[in-house]
């Protein structure tokens, strides 16, 4: 405390520290002040002084007057409370909030120094003095001395028996202390024991133990890091179904990724070149200390930030017609190795750069916990021509510009509890991605609720959403983001779904094409528009994709749903939900690609000829009897 009073800085220099960070000088110096022996060097003299100390008074309780083991002896009166007052102030700062740490300074110089008096009374009041009989609170409890061949281990291991606890953070005091001291003796008498055994034992040959453990942290450095090392099994780059149908990696280049995924790719034909736009995606965890204004007021806490970094990607290719209705046959990928770039130039509709997103918020009182859910861009965006015009459609959480009060919404704790809204930003520029566009909010739907899985399309020179598949609710847009519903229509076979399986979502994917190609598609011989949707099942976890047509023409009914798509799965994280999500849709002649995202880690495409997929039309278990 004393340094940064005396340089006029803040007491409490050491909060930008995270946990675990070793980034700055700043991240060295706490840790050093929390580990380094030589920052306890203090307590080491305390410890000698302490011994002094009674070895002084020791000396004058015998001269006193009266005898050594007489009540009336003040040394013996004195002594009663040392222990029980260092023991009550240590309770009174970890459990009383009047209390804590920053009563007595800030957490470091507690931790290091304001507490050490309260310390030594308990080792001094515990210890007693020579001559004098021990206090009645150090006699009570030395009837426990039999647990002092165990202390080591549970000193060691009870961070473990924390970890392995069943309910992390509803711990049963009795029972966890049990546990504990279970595990303390079978350690000890296992492994600790013995080794000390041994050690006593051969003099000579524990000379060659450091020796020997510094050989083997030197090899262990040489094994392979497992934080680094893939912990999810890649999926194959190329997967063959049949004949017509070929699912593969889409081999995309982006060159700032670093340690991010590209996820969510989406596909538009347009003016003989194919545009690719997909999402940028990393996820990182941060853990640190800080004040947290929350419900109970302000108090210390633990935030921990679930950072989802995303950004846009874009890039473009030549179309290449021959490879197109080559490729659900030969493989060869015509979109391999097209350069991406991120689109930067996004801003809101104040011209400000689209960052500094609105967060969520969870606060886990019973451990004073805060975890932020933090998005630092856009997400899963889709392309569409609009009269020769890029728009692109992408949903977000609102940015609030530094303005969090005044944009960001709060629920009724008080926490911060962002939604993701639906944006759509127009005559976007492949080829220059850092000429600023404006984004805007797509006013149909609610804003206190998560609205994503537009499906867009064109129709007659405007842009349209179906904003539902059930019912297939039909928006009209305009490029400020002005919408609003013009049609409602609902489709038999996916009445019965909801009816029969309440637990089922039915959600949009990807954007919506035109077809008009009679031949390749006898199951629906008329123009059509092509789209996708996904049934997620609430219980499970788990997506199905399919394929869907409706009409060319108002009310935009729905005409046929396919059989499920045979995407690739993955899981996000060891142990997770395998899962795909349908993202993009192109058709050039007798091709469909369908692009997607697989486990959020893997940018895919499954390739087939329009007649394979009209098979899965014809096929299909959801056909409209009505």
């Amino acid at each position: 405390i004393l340094i940064p009073v005396i340089a006029n800085e803040p007491v409490d220099w050491y909060k930008n520290h995270s946990y675990l960070a070793t980034d700055t000088f700043l991240d060295i110096g706490v840790i050093m002040l929390k580990f380094h022996p030589i920052c306890y060097f203090h307590v080491f003299i305390v410890g000698m002084l302490l011994a002094k100390l009674r070895q002084l008074l020791d000396k004058k309780a015998v001269l006193s007057g009266h005898g050594a083991d007489s009540w009336r002896n003040p040394y013996v009166i004195a002594l009663q409370f040392v222990a029980p007052l260092g023991y009550l102030v240590l309770l009174l700062v970890f459990s009383v909030e009047g209390f804590q740490a920053k009563l007595w300074g800030y957490k470091l110089s507690a931790r290091i120094s304001v507490l050490l008096p309260f310390q030594a009374m308990v080792l001094f009041g515990l210890a007693g003095l020579p001559s004098l009989p021990l206090p009645v609170f150090s006699y009570a409890f030395s009837k426990l001395d039999f647990l002092e061949n165990y202390s080591y281990a549970v000193y060691v291991f009870q961070f473990l028996c924390y970890a392995v606890w069943p309910q992390t953070g509803l711990v049963n005091l009795l029972w966890f202390l049990v546990f504990t001291y279970a595990s303390a003796f079978l350690i000890a008498k296992l492994i600790q024991q013995p080794i000390q055994k041994w050690w006593a034992a051969h003099t000579h040959a524990r000379l060659a133990v450091p020796f020997v453990l510094a050989a083997a942290f030197v090899a262990c450095s040489f094994l392979p890091d497992q934080a680094l090392a893939p912990a999810l099994p890649e999926l194959p780059a190329e997967v063959r179904i049949d004949e017509q149908t070929l699912d593969q990696r889409l081999q995309l280049l982006d060159h700032q990724r670093e340690a991010s995924a590209t996820i969510n790719p989406s596909l538009l034909i347009k003016d003989n070149e194919v545009i690719v736009v997909a999402r940028r995606h990393r996820r990182e965890t941060k853990m640190g200390n800080g004040i947290f204004n929350g419900p109970e007021g302000a108090q210390d806490a633990v935030i921990i930030d679930q950072l989802w970094h995303s950004d846009i990607i874009m890039g473009k290719t030549p179309l290449d017609p021959i490879a197109w209705k080559e490729w659900p046959t030969t493989g060869v990928n015509p979109l391999q190795n097209v350069q991406m770039e991120e689109w930067s130039g996004l801003r809101t509709p104040s011209g400000n750069e689209w960052k500094d997103l609105c967060v969520v918020e969870t606060w886990i009182a019973s451990n004073n916990t805060l975890i932020r859910h933090v998005v630092t861009g856009p997400e899963d965006p889709k392309a569409v021509d609009l009269e020769g015009q890029l728009v692109m459609a992408f949903d977000s959480k609102k940015p609030h510009s530094g303005d969090v009060e005044g944009v960001c919404r709060r629920n009724q704790q008080g926490l911060l509890d962002a939604v993701t809204q639906m944006y759509v930003s127009s005559d976007v520029q492949v080829t220059q991605p850092t000429e600023e566009k404006m984004g805007y909010r797509l006013s149909y739907g609610q804003i206190d609720v998560d609205e994503k899985n537009w499906i867009p399309f064109t129709y007659q020179g405007r842009l349209h959403f179906v904003y539902t598949p059930m019912p297939h609710v039909i928006l009209s847009a305009g490029a400020d983001g002005s919408s609003e519903k013009i049609y409602s229509t609902s489709f038999g076979p996916l009445r019965r779904v909801v009816q029969e399986y309440p637990h089922v979502r039915i959600r949009g994917s990807a954007q919506a094409v035109f077809v008009n190609n009679s031949q390749a598609t006898p199951s629906l011989p008329r123009p059509h528009f092509l789209a996708l949707l996904h049934l997620y099942d609430t219980k499970t976890g788990r997506y199905a994709h399919h394929a869907y047509r409706f009409g060319a023409e108002p009310p935009f009914l729905m005409l046929q749903m396919s059989e499920r798509l045979p995407l690739s799965e993955a899981a996000a994280t060891p142990g997770g939900i395998p899962f795909a999500f349908a993202s993009g849709l192109a058709v050039h002649g007798d091709t469909v690609a369908i692009s997607y995202g697989a486990g959020d880690r893997d940018a895919r495409i499954l390739v087939m000829t329009l007649q394979r997929l009209d098979e899965m039309f014809e096929c299909s278990s959801y056909k409209n009897e009505a």
